[in-house]
């Protein structure tokens, strides 16, 4: 993750109503690996997995949890957890977190890049 900042807590309108998440932004981030599981037809799971997805310019990303590690020590930042709304430090290096799991709500950006390919799934 690239210029990282925690922009706070804030109600996400959706269309069952507003979900409270953890609001991120960035310049760019890198995840390898990726997968995201959502919700498909007739109550199945749709499944996307590249090697490689690239999000750049103007990043922002919603989150309900967000686990990782950095610098080997797990952290956890839910909605629930007290801390302020915008820290003002914008980080200027690159952030690596490993072993994340994040239960992403929405992420906008002006770029979305999958390397290879990025495949869909219903198993």
């Amino acid at each position: 993750m690239s210029s990282l900042r925690f922009e706070g807590i804030v109600d996400l309108p959706t269309v069952n109503g507003t979900l409270k998440a953890l609001k991120f932004s960035m310049s760019k981030a890198v995840t390898d690996d990726f997968k995201l599981v959502a919700d498909g037809p007739a109550g199945r799971n749709q499944q996307y997995v590249t090697d490689r997805l690239t999000v750049q310019g103007d990043v922002a990303f919603y989150a309900t949890r967000f686990v990782g590690r950095l610098l080997g020590i797990k952290i956890t930042l839910t909605p629930d957890l007290p801390f302020p709304d915008g820290i003002p430090v914008t980080l200027p290096i690159s952030v690596t977190f490993t072993d994340p799991v994040i239960d992403l709500a929405f992420v906008d950006s002006n770029t979305l890049t999958a390397r290879p390919a990025l495949k869909l799934s219903l198993p």
